[in-house]
């Protein structure tokens, strides 16, 4: 599925999804360093602390991938989802919703864009990296069909991104692996 393809896709009243432009990337960025926020609550304050500290630094971090966006009828970004292709997957690298937009469905919304597109190229499934006991996190991702693969029987290149997309100073035991088969 391509970005053009995402706009419209169904969304929760009152907002849309839609592919990424320039000019979102300040928004988003507000939005992840947001989003950061609820860590801190979960016992991570050092997500919380160390959100981007730039545009620049958004944009590396989704720099190859395809980026949709959740936003409201007057166009403002409010949440987003970054996925590229790895090996057989589609990897969903970042997903973040503002938390004053939060609780409404567009997490979920933008995960099934994911997962569409994850289908329409053909992909084996959609693969991600999360904490494992954050409500928002792994618990979240279950409830939308995504189950653990465990490490050892993970292809190299999702065990790789895993140890990437790894904190700093975090157990591994805290993170999981997850994919979703489309």
């Amino acid at each position: 599925m391509t970005q053009a393809e995402a706009a419209g896709l169904e969304a929760p009243a009152g907002y849309r999804i839609r592919a990424d432009r320039d000019d979102d990337y300040p928004a988003l960025l507000k939005v992840e360093n947001r989003a950061a926020q609820l860590f801190r609550d979960h016992g991570y304050p050092a997500i919380s602390d160390n959100p981007f500290a730039s545009v620049e630094d958004f944009r590396a971090m989704a720099a190859g991938h395809t980026v949709w966006v959740a936003v409201t009828p007057d166009d403002a970004p409010v949440g987003y989802a970054v996925a590229g292709r790895l090996g057989r997957f589609l990897h969903l690298r970042e997903l973040s919703v503002d938390p004053a937009h939060g609780r409404k469905g567009l997490g979920a919304a933008l995960v099934r864009v994911v997962l569409r597109a994850g289908k329409a190229e053909g992909a084996e499934g959609v693969s991600l990296t999360t904490f494992r006991t954050v409500p928002f996190n792994a618990p979240f991702y279950e409830k939308l069909g995504f189950a653990e693969m465990p490490l050892g029987g993970a292809p190299e290149e999702l065990r790789s991104t895993f140890e990437r997309e790894m904190p700093p100073e975090t157990d591994p035991s805290a993170r999981v692996l997850m994919t979703c088969r489309c």
